[in-house]
């Protein structure tokens, strides 16, 4: 089977086609609500939603907290089992464990704190996601009731 361009990861250093990882499963469709403007990692950062999401935004502006679904658009490289944290000199893990973005499904996800919201530009901090990743989704984050 020839691999095509994009339709296999790295994993532990050797190329893994799609269909090796996933089986038969049909790829689902999912459309982008916006992307990440700028980011400074673990800083302050501008998610900008496409104009059709605005209707979607009443009362987001009273929320402090959200959380932000994106799709980790650079990764390509996965280690099945590693060292937790920035430096590797963690826990021995493997990908479902761990925060890492380097997952197969190469969806992210984090809670952030809402800044500000001017037009369809969304100020957050926290926010650890690459500059130009698609956003897939936001979310309030409720409080658990008992």
């Amino acid at each position: 089977m020839k691999i095509k361009d994009r339709q296999f990861f790295y994993i532990d250093e050797k190329p893994i086609c799609y269909r090796c990882i996933f089986g038969d499963v049909k790829p689902l469709s999912i459309y982008p609500i916006g992307f990440v403007m700028l980011n400074e990692p673990w800083g302050e950062a501008i998610i900008t939603l496409y104009p059709q999401q605005k209707r979607f935004m009443y009362r987001l502006e009273e929320e402090k907290e959200i959380c932000v679904v994106y799709y980790l658009h650079e990764i390509d490289a996965i280690k099945t089992v590693f060292n937790r944290g920035r430096k590797g000199y963690g826990k021995r893990v493997g990908v479902f464990a761990s925060r890492t973005p380097r997952r197969t499904s190469r969806i992210g996800i984090t809670n952030v704190e809402l800044l500000k919201i001017s037009g369809q530009d969304l100020y957050v901090r926290g926010l650890d996601a690459f500059q130009g990743s698609p956003v897939l989704d936001i979310k309030a984050i409720g409080k658990i009731k008992n």
